[in-house]
């Protein structure tokens, strides 16, 4: 196994309270990666906890695949290390996980440095869903080097999952395997241009807003207007479609609005076959995602344990 609203005006950088409030969350963010770094098990005992982690996730995703008819290698698993350490993401990538999951450019960047400083090298290209037939070859407890054969370990791919603001799409479109979270003609056209610069045809998601304007917060077009954005990406050479994501709105079943967003995804694929991507499900909900035919699980706190509080 590899591991509702309307559109949402643009995030520009043209300061004011959303700016303010980004900044104060970021540092809020940087005192609670500080207090996780002083604070944690021995790198021993985290490592095992991680394992034990992902073991269970494997017995998740196992069974929920059987349940549903699908093969297991049919889905990956994003693991999403938002604020927890780099340290933890080099203990994952040597357990064998190859995606990781970030929702901040700032954060991103500095671990990623980090784990890259470690011997984990960036794998920008995202290949997709695997061929059932084809082995991981990055499964295993592997170090940063294979010394046996002097084989170099398989590198990381980094996804970008959360809400992005335009003045960072093009530093997110150097290094992410995957975005997840395009929402808007504008955040395309920043991300194509990023893009462009980087000499690369970068990956993208278009984000669903299927809790119909709720919580404006999670971002995503409405289900109506998912069609006219899923073409202006298309429509970017330095942007490849791939197909749609999600988050379930809050309730009792999950089921239904991810039976929704498969349907948005079926007629998607009649004018864009390529877009065979689906991004649904996290660790309360994955085995409704899977059933529903989720190609992509974005799951943290299943694998990490509860994030670092912010204060």
């Amino acid at each position: 196994m590899t591991p509702g609203r309307g559109p949402a005006p643009d995030e520009g950088s043209d300061g004011g309270p959303d700016e303010a409030r980004d900044r104060a969350r970021d540092r809020a963010l940087d005192r609670a990666l500080d207090r996780a770094l002083d604070r944690g098990p021995s790198a021993a005992g985290r490592r095992d906890e991680l394992r034990r982690g992902l073991e269970r996730l494997d017995e998740r995703v196992g069974a929920a695949c059987a349940a549903a008819g699908r093969d297991p290698a049919g889905v990956r698993v994003v693991v999403t290390t938002k604020t927890w350490p780099a340290s933890d993401v080099v203990h994952l990538a040597a357990l064998g996980v190859r995606d990781v999951g970030e929702a901040r450019e700032q954060e991103a960047r500095a671990k990623r440095s980090e784990v890259a400083a470690a011997g984990w090298a960036d794998d920008v290209e995202d290949p997709g869903v695997e061929d059932p037939g084809v082995e991981d070859p990055g499964e295993g407890d592997l170090g940063p080097e294979d010394r046996g054969t002097g084989r170099p370990a398989p590198g990381l791919r980094w996804h970008f999952l959360g809400r992005l603001q335009r003045n960072k799409a093009a530093a997110v479109a150097g290094w992410a395997a995957l975005v997840h979270s395009c929402d808007g003609d504008r955040l395309a056209d920043a991300l194509a241009r990023g893009a462009e610069r980087a000499g690369r045809v970068l990956p993208v998601l278009v984000q669903v807003d299927l809790q119909d304007g709720v919580d404006p917060r999670r971002g995503g077009v409405p289900p109506a207007d998912v069609r006219a954005l899923a073409d202006r990406v298309a429509a970017h050479p330095a942007l490849r479609l791939d197909g749609l994501m999600a988050v379930a709105p809050q309730g009792p079943d999950p089921a239904r609005p991810f039976a929704r967003l498969a349907a948005l995804a079926q007629d998607l694929r009649g004018d864009h076959p390529g877009a065979s991507v689906l991004s649904a499900g996290m660790s309360g909900d994955l085995e409704q995602a899977v059933a529903a035919g989720a190609t992509h699980l974005r799951v943290g706190r299943a694998v990490l344990g509860e994030r670092p509080p912010l204060r």
